[in-house]
């Protein structure tokens, strides 16, 4: 149906025509919800091109395109290719278009983070993701969920560095704040516990961290499911938390669980379950090695 409305708009009003360019937007929208992220990314790309066109480089509909190209390429892991984008959408809306404080703004810098951050550009990525949540709590509140989400993710930046403590602190307040305003057991809610646990882990406070984990994976099995990838690395860093507090048998009860559950649900050659397996062997070999009376510390 879409196909058949651009086909008939481009006829009949030309490429560049307003509504010929909503057809090609409404089509890329039904191919994202259809998962065919090439052929959406082909529209998106034929989007800004013909709002460049129109509207010129720095039109709020231009931009808009420009965001969106990024969220689509970032979706296909193009993630160097997405922070172009990224970048491009947040100096244009901030310093031309909209202004630094703007909703559409923020947004495009909470995503260039986001890039950075799996492009293991820490450093940029943190103070990105630091203005982004000074911009948030200024015009959000300091518990709306994007504030939040900034939040966590400011954490992520900050563990990356091993600055833990740091990172502990914004989990917390992230976490707090999640509570709050989605409850105990939404999605958002859960991630900020587990990557709590993991500030404390690093930090060697193995009784909070292990709490957290047995919480985050509680959770995580109610809503996602025993197969789901959040629950599987919940499952995998509980088992090294109870290996590091010298519980042993619990710990490979959680390692093999995340072996037979991986491969059940995603595969014996996914990338997680061949993960899980390393572990499992990991701690098997380092449990051969230990001595009986020879128990790792653990605060």
């Amino acid at each position: 149906m879409h196909r058949r409305a651009l086909t008939g708009r481009e006829k009949v009003l030309g490429q560049d025509h307003p509504d010929t360019l909503r057809s090609v937007i409404e089509l890329g929208v039904a191919l994202y919800r259809q998962g065919k992220f090439g052929e959406e990314e082909i529209m998106d790309r034929r989007a800004l091109t013909s709002r460049e066109t129109v509207f010129g480089q720095d039109h709020p509909g231009t931009l808009r395109s420009v965001h969106q190209l990024g969220v689509t390429l970032y979706r296909q892991g193009k993630h160097d290719e997405a922070e172009l984008m990224y970048r491009r959408a947040s100096v244009g809306r901030e310093r031309r278009a909209l202004g630094p404080e703007h909703q559409d703004t923020l947004n495009s810098m909470n995503m260039l983070g986001e890039a950075l951050l799996d492009l293991k550009k820490y450093n940029e990525a943190e103070a990105t993701i630091r203005r982004t949540l000074v911009g948030r709590e200024k015009t959000l509140g300091l518990v709306h969920r994007d504030t939040l989400i900034s939040a966590n993710n400011l954490g992520v930046a900050l563990c990356k560095q091993k600055k833990h403590y740091e990172a502990e602190e914004m989990y917390r307040h992230a976490l707090m704040g999640a509570e709050r305003t989605l409850g105990r057991h939404h999605q958002d809610t859960l991630m900020c516990v587990y990557n709590l646990a993991g500030a404390l882990h690093k930090q060697g406070w193995h009784h909070e961290a292990e709490l957290m984990y047995w919480r985050a994976l509680g959770g995580r099995e109610k809503i996602l499911g025993s197969g789901h990838r959040h629950t599987l690395r919940s499952v995998i860093k509980l088992g090294a938390i109870l290996h590091d507090r010298g519980k042993h048998s619990a710990a490979e009860i959680m390692y093999w669980r995340a072996v037979a559950d991986g491969a059940k649900y995603l595969g014996a050659h996914d990338g997680l379950t061949l993960k899980s397996v390393k572990c499992l062997v990991m701690f098997l070999q380092s449990r051969a090695s230990t001595a009986p009376n020879q128990v790792p510390r653990s605060r």
